[in-house]
């Protein structure tokens, strides 16, 4: 640690804390904050004085010098503090105006921030201190064990951190002080039960009801008091439904697992670590948060003896929704299983039917609870006796009434408040309150009598005489009036509100002064908890004031009484006019468009979205429902224009404000829920805009959560050329971007593309959980995705059966809502899909022994039919087929497995698929395997098993589909079958016994009836989507897809269709019925290349196998050529743009003119055209040299088209043909001689020039490359080694520090004195040809397989753009490279694989994301022009980039 630094900051403190305190001499109203930071500085003074004194003593500390990045930051802070409280201009005018006329300048929240980071440096500065002084007490030189614990502390708290914190939430935060605990001498043995239940746990869960006002959190913070004075508080939280914070569970665990930390160091030590390990652990759903930040650590923990914890949840019913509160309730239970930890969890709650029914679905085992109504009455109005002479008597004392109040009057007070501790609170601090005479005021509430009406009516009385006697009582017509107008104006707000605000805050969002909000406040302590500042929080003292103000049946006087309906339409005015106003574009000041909501700074964000902003964002529209349900605005909205004029001028802004904010979930569940609220009547252009925004919003939610500035880039660029959206933002689109793509004119079917978190399995499926909200998909390696539908959001991913990739499994959603996964060896999982807990497990006793023979597997595995299969039967019976064709029944009440005989049906046969129909008749699609020739279509049958009478049907089929489609079956509702038949779709009507043939679907690779039974959606093995309407028999063409579908599902109500195709990364939803039928496939070109010129692009017709021919200035279609009888393989350009080659499965190569269209020679004969590895020109165009995968090269004269010569490589040996600069020769692999070799060849003569041999027996890829002149040859045989073989000395070196397991590419320069190296690792590598030393570096994160140097030898080319070396040595060789070089990096050549991050990139700056539907591994780069071009629609897109300097955002 610097000494001086740290002198600055102890010297610089005692000024800042100087200035602060005539702050607190000559300010009224602040006092409070003022010696609150003062204090804190204070501290920080005397620690420094403290390492001042270590530092002079011995310069020998540990931890002192890993302060720097704290402390340093801390001078920075303490200089913008003196600056902020400069006294010089305030000094000038106290002495010109007087001493009050200088004011304190930061507001509460401000003070907070402050007084946060100085406490962060005072943590950490005083575990460096306490580090250093023992290192110095024991004379000992600071050890590396010290050094690690200083350094460990400080992590943790950087990974606390990032935990979602609900600071209101602790039963003992600064904001609930105030709020009492039990009286002494009240609730004695209802207490002590509690106290006993949490020493030892009977049961794990305790539950104490109550209706309103009974008392409950006060019990629930009395009780948290007890553990955490004890030691075994485990954590808290108290549920508060107008809190922003504690509403909802977005902060329940992470609050939890911050209390928990500060419980033990192991704990805090585990649960650190388990952020670490899952960085996206916050943003995952509550089960796999439970799991991994509770559960985990705690079962982990090691103790000398079983550790006993409480957790105190108050509240629960005020939780956000009765799923949360659902999975709450699920994830208490599995506190039961832990074994190292005494866990008890006391939760208090009213008594709630979502909350009844999760404690009654839970074993009696597991929780015990008890009804507040249950408590003798003597009991509870003892309790009540106590408590309000205790408050009684501190008035009598205070105001000097001795005998005041007489006994007769508390036992009246208490006989009124029939047991609502609510009641005799309110009462006291109505008679109590100092302005008023307590004798008067017990004498106004006595009089009042006992009400009756109902469970309120006491309550009642008490609310509507404490606002009369505060706002009318004593005051003149007009003065009431105006005084009940602001009380409801501002409490009316304060009730309404979704969130608490502070008297600054709340006069912010309603745009009063902080005065005016005080007045109107003033009177009301009685049923308010006021702290007297500005920026404390305005709480109601219980919430039944709520519900009596926005009753008017209990709030009798209309003056008082809050219209629920207008007080929303007037706060969603204010919310959109705080919209308007006081949002932007890049409020996080990110520098980059794709840049993370964590890259923002967060005071950034605390300063351009302060609270009241932050409201507005999160709760426009959940005023606006309760404005459109209102009975007076049934058919139209007053505020219609502010909302159309947010759309048009604010839409974009929010969105990313919502992204920064970390709430795009919610903000798509906001314009859903508006479009809902849609009626006729409303203004038909608001509806159309909200709709044109919920396809908006859905398309691009992933991305404007991970990078919200792409709202302004890749959600406009790709949106389609009618959105409302786009056309309203078009002066918003990218500066940089110079050529947008082609885009669809307006929104297709596909509404969203929901990113699964990995590659799915070989066999994809997707399911629809029972009730719709869930989506549930089967990832690679066994793990299952359940996203939420209608966010698209992952709720959960529920654990793999068996680690590493795992055989192909199916789902099935059971009527009940469990998720029933099933794998190949017939073991079947069911999971809460909610909680994510696996339920059970099952599997059949015994596994059939017959085996398929050999023939019949091999026939398995070429049509790839080795799956199981599982239908749900009623009763929610399960019928499993195995592939061995094995059929098992699982009985779900008898918990039994039965194997019924079909006779005809166990012969070794692999069924592959079936379902059920309405009488639980199987029906089956089964494969019969036969040996023949590959052409040759297996026979297959469809079966009608009746189960309990096992019995067959045999239906008359022309069940012969093409090879190498699955055999999928679809059951409708009314019991109609159908099966893809070879020459289309059968249909069986199983209550008329009579077949049809549907006249469409060829080449199915999946069948679904829709839920209503009438229509029939199924996938084509050209990536089509149909759908058939059984009643019209229409046709509808649904999407093309980029690959052929693997499975689809409906949602429950038939709305939403989701699809999934082979080995995605994507579910596809689409809304259904369908709407907008696409008027032809989409059939874009496959193979596509660019010219080495970049004017042209070459690709194949994907609808009739032609050639095409695109100008990338233009984009337009220049030539469709036909010169082959079979479909084109491949395609290549010479190196000078001029000659085109395609070679196609009629086993001939045409040559082309690109320029003209024009057919050259045509070249005949060569086998096996259709597996081509390399097609390639010499550099000069004057041979063709052809690499087939039967390892014989073929060189072909261009001019006439004439065979050159013909050789066999060596067997197995694979790899990209290498030319010299010239084309004189080429190195590709030798003939097999036994040994493993490649060889230099004289290109027009075919003459061996020279033959490199290797014996390595693992050879199977050869890459390579020869410099410029001829000398030097460098290759790799499918490893990580480089050798370089001088031609003419025949002297071989090799590369040493290859980082990587094999090579991917080689590249010279032009001068042939470097070399680059790709390897797998994505690791560039540029070494010196003559001594082999590394010259320059370059790590990156994909693998490049063609590289090559530029002319001037600044960067390197590769097909994704141009990339930049970091030069080692010799610096004047390698230049520094440009900054506005653009790459495009497809996921397969990713080095992290399932990483889905498609951005083009510019220097190492993410700048535009590619969506799913433009995605592919077909596009093309042209780093020099900055241009991409990429198959879309019946054509090619391009994409376009500026080749001048990008600036960051925050220049733009």
């Amino acid at each position: 640690m610097d000494p001086g630094t740290i002198v600055a900051v102890g010297a610089l403190s005692t000024k800042v804390v100087a200035l602060i305190w005539k702050y607190y001499m000559n300010v009224e109203g602040a006092q409070a904050e003022v010696k609150f930071l003062a204090n804190e500085l204070e501290d920080i003074h005397k620690l420094m004085e403290k390492f001042q004194t270590l530092v002079n003593s011995s310069s020998k500390l540990p931890v002192a010098a890993s302060l720097n990045a704290t402390i340093k930051p801390a001078l920075s802070d303490l200089k913008t503090l003196e600056s902020r409280l400069d006294p010089g201009t305030a000094a000038k005018a106290m002495r010109r105006l007087g001493k009050r006329a200088l004011k304190w300048p930061f507001d509460k929240g401000e003070v907070m921030q402050w007084v946060t980071r100085f406490q962060r440096l005072k943590e950490t500065a005083n575990l460096a201190l306490n580090l250093d002084q023992t290192s110095l007490i024991i004379n000992v030189d600071a050890n590396v064990t010290q050094l690690q614990q200083g350094q460990e502390a400080i992590e943790q708290e950087r990974q606390l951190s990032k935990l979602p914190f609900a600071v209101d939430a602790s039963f003992n935060s600064y904001h609930r002080q105030h709020e009492t605990l039990c009286i002494e001498n009240t609730r004695v043995e209802l207490l002590q039960q509690h106290r006993d239940w949490g020493a030892a746990h009977p049961k794990p869960l305790y539950w104490l009801r109550g209706m309103a006002g009974t008392g409950k959190s006060t019990i629930a913070r009395t009780l948290a008091h007890h553990f955490h004075s004890v030691g075994t508080l485990g954590g808290s939280f108290f549920f508060s439904r107008s809190s922003g914070e504690a509403n909802s569970a977005v902060n329940f665990v992470g609050t939890l697992a911050r209390h928990l930390a500060n419980v033990s160091q192991t704990l805090k030590r585990s649960i650190c670590e388990a952020i670490s390990a899952h960085e996206d652990v916050t943003r995952q759903g509550l089960r796999n948060q439970w799991k991994e930040l509770i559960l985990t650590p705690l079962s982990t923990s090691q103790s000398s003896g079983r550790t006993t914890l409480n957790f105190v949840i108050d509240a629960l019913d005020e939780c956000g929704s009765d799923d949360e509160i659902r999975l709450i309730l699920q994830l208490f239970v599995e506190v039961k299983n832990l074994k190292e930890v005494d866990l008890g969890v006391f939760v208090t709650s009213r008594p709630e039917i979502a909350i009844r029914l999760g404690f009654e679905a839970m074993p009696d085992t597991v929780h015990q609870q008890l009804d507040l109504r249950d408590v003798p009455r003597a009991v509870v109005e003892n309790d009540l006796w106590v408590l309000l002479k205790r408050e009684f008597s501190r008035i009598s004392i205070q105001d000097k009434m001795p005998g005041w109040p007489m006994d007769e009057d508390v036992r009246s007070l208490v006989r009124q408040s029939d047991c609502l501790f609510i009641y005799a609170k309110t009462a006291c601090r109505y008679i109590t309150d100092p302005e008023w005479d307590p004798e008067e005021r017990l004498v106004e509430v006595l009089g009042a009598g006992a009400a009756s009406g109902g469970n309120t009516a006491a309550l009642d009385s008490m609310y509507m005489q404490i606002l009369t006697n505060s706002l009318i009582i004593g005051r003149g017509e007009a003065e009431a009036t105006k005084v009940c107008g602001r009380f409801k104006k501002v409490v009316g707000s304060t009730v309404t509100l979704f969130d608490e605000f502070s008297i600054s805050g709340l006069a912010k969002l309603l745009g009063m002064s902080s005065k005016q909000i005080d007045q109107s406040l003033r009177t009301l302590h009685s049923v308010l908890n006021i702290s007297g500042d500005l920026e404390s929080p305005i709480r109601l003292l219980h919430p039944s004031f709520r519900d009596f103000l926005l009753d008017e049946t209990r709030c009798s006087d209309k003056r008082v009484c809050v219209n629920g309906g207008l007080k929303h339409e007037e706060l969603a005015k204010h919310c959109l006019g705080i919209m308007s106003s006081g949002l932007k574009r890049n409020m996080g000041h990110l520098e980059t468009p794709g840049c993370s909501p964590q890259d923002a700074d967060r005071e950034v964000l605390d300063t351009e979205l302060p609270k009241h902003v932050q409201y507005a964002c999160q709760h426009w529209v959940d005023h606006l429902e309760y404005v459109i349900c209102d009975s007076r605005a049934k058919h139209s909205l007053p505020i219609d224009g502010d909302i159309l004029s947010f759309f048009r001028r604010d839409f974009l802004h929010w969105l990313e404000a919502m992204g920064l904010m970390a709430k795009l979930s919610r903000a798509v569940l906001m314009i859903i829920q508006l479009g809902q609220l849609m009626r006729p009547g409303i203004d038909s252009t608001l509806q159309a805009t909200v709709e044109d925004a919920r396809r908006f919003i859905l398309s691009n939610r992933g991305i404007i959560e991970k990078a919200p500035l792409q709202t302004y880039a890749s959600a406009l660029v790709f949106s389609p050329k009618e959105s409302i959206v786009r056309r309203n933002y078009l002066d918003q689109l990218p500066t940089w971007l110079m050529r947008s793509p082609t885009v669809d004119d307006r929104w297709g079917n596909r509404v969203q593309s929901l990113e699964l978190s990995f590659h799915s399995a070989e066999r994809p499926m997707v399911a629809f959980s029972s009730d719709g909200k869930y989506i549930a998909s089967n990832l690679f390696g066994g793990e299952i995705d359940i996203l939420i539908t209608a966010t698209g959001a992952l709720h959960n991913t529920l654990e793999s059966y068996q680690p590493g990739p795992a055989p192909n499994h199916v789902l099935k959603f059971l009527p009940d809502g469990t998720l029933a996964s099933m794998y190949c060896d017939g073991t079947v999982r069911f999971f809460d899909p909610l909680t994510g807990m696996l339920q059970r497990t099952i599997k059949p006793p015994t596994q059939d022994n017959r085996v398929a023979p050999p023939s019949v597997i091999t026939e398995i595995e070429r049509i790839g039919m080795s799956h199981p299969s599982m239908s749900i039967l009623p009763g929610d019976d399960l019928a499993i087929l195995l592939p061995n064709g094995v059929l098992w029944i699982w009985s779900r009440e008898k918990d039994s497995w039965c194997q019924p005989f079909v006779p005809d049906i166990f012969s070794p046969q692999i069924m592959g698929s079936c379902a059920c129909l309405s009488d639980g008749t199987l029906v089956v699609h089964i494969l019969q395997p036969e040996v023949g020739p590959i052409e040759q279509p297996a026979p297959r049958e469809v079966l009608l098993l009746d189960l309990p009478k096992n019995t067959v049907q045999r239906l008359e089929t022309d069940s012969s589909p093409p090879v190498a489609v699955s055999t999928p079956v679809a059951v409708s509702s009314f019991d109609l079958i159908a099966w893809a038949g070879h020459d289309g779709i059968e249909l069986y009507d199983a209550n008329t016994g009579s077949l049809s043939k549907l006249g469409a679907g060829t080449h199915v690779t999946a069948l679904m009836f829709s839920p209503d039974g009438k229509s029939l959606v199924w996938g084509e093995w050209d990536h089509t989507l149909h759908s058939w309407d059984l009643s019209t028999q229409a046709r509808s063409l649904v999407d093309t897809l980029p690959e052929s579908v693997r499975s689809a599902a409906f949602s429950p109500d038939g709305k939403s269709l989701a699809v999934i195709a082979s080995v995605g990364l994507t579910i596809q939803l689409y809304d259904f019925p369908i709407t907008d039928v696409p008027s032809m496939q989409e059939l874009w070109p496959e193979n596509i290349c660019v010219s080495p010129d970049g004017q042209q692009i070459a690709g194949i017709s994907r609808k009739d196998d032609t050639l095409q021919i695109y100008s990338s200035e233009t984009g337009t279609l220049e030539h469709t050529l036909w010169g082959h009888s079979h479909s084109l393989a491949t395609l290549a350009f010479s190196q000078d743009s001029e000659q085109l080659a395609s070679a196609s499965g009629d086993d001939s190569i045409c040559l082309w003119s690109p320029k003209t269209g024009m057919c050259g020679p045509t070249i005949s004969g060569v086998p096996d055209m259709r597996q081509i590895r390399t097609l390639a020109f010499s550099p000069d165009g004057q041979y063709l040299m052809l690499d087939s995968s039967n390892s014989k090269l073929f060189v072909f004269d261009t001019g006439s088209g004439a065979l050159k010569w013909v050789f066999e490589q060596s067997v197995g040996l694979r790899g990209a043909i290498t030319f010299s600069s010239e084309g004189k020769s080429m190195v590709c692999a030798a003939p097999d001689t036994g040994t493993r070799s490649i060889g230099v060849w004289d290109t027009s003569t075919g003459k061996l020039l020279h033959e490199v041999s290797n014996t390595q027996p693992e050879i199977r890829r050869v890459i390579a490359a020869m410099s410029p002149d001829g000398v030097h040859l460098a290759y790799s045989l499918g490893g990580a080694d480089v050798m370089i073989y001088n031609m003419e000395s025949k002297e071989e070196r090799n590369l040493p520090d290859i980082f990587g397991y094999y090579v991917m590419s080689l590249a010279f320069s032009k001068d042939g004195k470097s070399l680059a190296t790709c390897t797998d690792r994505g690791k560039i590598q540029v070494w010196d040809v003559a001594s082999t030393q590394l010259l320059g570096v370059s790590l990156i994160q994909y693998r490049v397989k063609r590289l090559s140097f530029p002319t001037d030898g600044t960067f390197l080319h590769s097909e994704y753009g141009q990339i930049p070396i970091i030069r080692h040595i010799d610096a004047d060789a390698y230049p520094p490279a440009p900054l506005n070089h653009w790459r495009y990096v497809p996921n397969e050549a990713l080095i992290v694989q399932g990483d889905r991050e498609h951005w083009i990139v510019e220097g190492d700056r993410r700048m535009l994301w590619i969506p799913p539907a433009f995605r592919s591994d077909r596009l093309k780069a042209m780093p020099q022009a900055g241009l991409f071009v990429f198959p879309y629609g019946n054509g090619v897109s391009f994409l376009g980039f500026t080749q001048d300097e990008v600036g960051t955002e925050l220049r733009e």
